[in-house]
C-alpha cells in the first residue's frame, strides 16, 4: 500500500450506447461484477463489439490497480452515451459522470477507451479530474479475407446507421448519376463536370457549415404566414435590384470610370435595396404584433434600421461625387449613429412595456 494513497477511477466510456442498445442495461454501471455482467451480456449479443473488450480491458486495469491501491480508493465505471445525436451522447455522458462523482471524487482517471472516438470525451472528462491516463485495447483480427470482409461489414454498418452519413455516402452518388442522365438526355454532356462540381460542392459546402439549418433558422425567425411572405417578397426585391445594378453597370461602363459609376449604381438602387430590406422585416413586425410578442418591436426596429440604407448610400455617393464635403458627410453618418441608438433604446422599452 502507498502511503497516501489516491482516488483512481477506472472508466470505460460507451459514447454511441451500444450496451444500452444491444443489452439494455443503462448507464453508469458501476462495480466491478456489473461490469463484467454487462460486457458479458454485450458480447453474447454481439461477439464482434468492441465495446465489450474495451469493458474487459477495464476490468483488467481495475483488477491490477487494486494490487496498488486498496479497494476503497479504486472505482470501475462505464458510461454510456446516446446513439442519436453527438450532442445527445456528451450531454449524457456529463450527467453520469456528475454522478459517478457526487460520492467519489477521483485524483486521476484511467480512460480505457477502443478507438479515437471515445477518446474525444476527454476534454469533457476534464472537469471531473485534472489527471486522465488513457489504456488503448486494440482486438487482433485475423489477417484472412473472411474476418477482414466481416470486419468492414461491421464498420459499414455502424457508418450507415447515422442518417447524416447515409445522406452523404448515398446522396452524392445519386447526385451524379442523376446529373449524367439528364445532361445526356438533354444532349448537355459538355456541361456535366460543371454541373456536378457545383452540386458536389454545395452538398459539402452544407454538410461542412451546416447552411441548411442555418437558412432554416433565419426563415424561422422572420415567421411562418406573413412574416415568411415578407420574407420572400424582400428577398425577391433584393435579388432583382442587384441584377438590375449589375446589368446597369454592364451598360454603364463603358461611358463612366469607376469613380463616377459606383456612386451612380448608389444613387440609383439605394432606395430599392433599403426597401426590399425593410419589407422582410416588416411582416414579421405585424405578425409578432398581432400575437401580442415583444419581439414585434425587435422587427420593427430591423426595418426602420433596414431604411437609414438609403439616406447612408446616398451620402455615400454624394461624398464621392465631391457634392458634400468630409465633414458634411461624418455630420450625418454620426447623426445617423445616434438615431439608431435612440431608436434601438425606444423599441426596447415598447418591447418591455408590452410585456409587463
Amino acid at each position: 500500500m502507498v502511503s497516501n494513497p489516491e482516488k483512481v477511477l477506472v472508466l470505460c466510456i460507451d459514447r454511441d450506447d451500444d450496451v444500452g442498445v444491444k443489452t439494455g442495461i443503462k448507464g453508469p454501471i458501476i462495480g466491478r461484477e456489473k461490469n463484467v455482467e454487462a460486457a458479458s451480456k454485450l458480447a453474447m449479443a454481439d461477439p464482434s463489439e468492441a465495446d465489450a473488450n474495451a469493458i474487459f480491458g477495464a476490468i483488467k486495469v481495475y483488477d491490477e490497480m487494486q494490487k496498488e491501491l486498496s479497494e476503497d480508493n479504486v472505482m470501475i465505471a462505464t458510461v454510456t452515451g446516446n446513439n442519436k445525436s453527438e450532442f445527445l451522447a456528451d450531454r449524457e455522458i456529463l450527467r453520469q459522470m456528475s454522478e459517478i462523482t457526487e460520492n467519489f471524487r477521483p485524483d486521476m482517471i484511467i480512460l480505457v477507451s477502443d478507438g479515437a472516438d471515445d477518446e474525444r470525451v476527454i476534454p469533457l472528462l476534464s472537469r471531473f479530474s485534472n489527471t486522465i491516463s488513457i489504456r488503448r485495447v486494440l482486438v487482433q483480427q485475423s489477417r484472412g479475407m473472411e474476418d477482414a470482409y466481416f470486419l468492414l461489414r461491421r464498420y459499414m454498418e455502424k457508418l450507415f446507421e447515422n442518417p447524416k452519413n447515409r445522406a452523404i455516402a448515398f446522396g452524392i452518388p445519386g447526385v451524379v448519376l442523376f446529373l449524367g442522365a439528364l445532361f445526356y438526355v438533354l444532349n448537355l454532356q459538355r456541361y456535366f463536370y460543371a454541373g456536378a462540381g457545383l452540386l458536389i460542392g454545395l452538398i459539402l459546402l452544407d454538410k461542412a457549415f451546416d447552411i441548411s439549418r442555418r437558412i432554416q433558422l433565419t426563415v424561422g425567425y422572420f415567421g411562418g404566414s406573413l412574416g415568411l411572405v415578407s420574407f420572400i417578397g424582400g428577398m425577391s426585391g433584393l435579388t432583382i435590384s442587384i441584377i438590375l445594378m449589375y446589368n446597369e453597370a454592364i451598360y454603364l461602363i463603358r461611358d463612366y470610370p469607376l469613380e463616377i459609376l459606383l456612386p451612380k449604381l448608389l444613387q440609383d438602387f439605394s432606395l430599392y435595396i433599403a426597401a426590399s430590406l425593410s419589407i422582410m422585416f416588416l411582416g414579421s413586425f405585424f405578425e409578432k404584433l398581432h400575437k401580442g410578442s415583444k419581439d414585434a418591436y425587435e422587427r420593427l426596429f430591423g426595418a426602420i434600421a433596414m431604411m437609414t440604407i438609403w439616406p447612408i448610400l446616398q451620402y455615400i455617393s454624394l461624398y464621392l461625387l465631391g457634392v458634400i464635403s468630409l465633414q458634411s458627410f461624418i455630420f450625418f453618418e454620426i447623426s445617423i449613429i445616434l438615431f439608431l441608438i435612440a431608436l434601438f433604446f425606444l423599441t426596447l422599452r415598447l418591447g418591455w412595456r408590452k410585456l409587463s
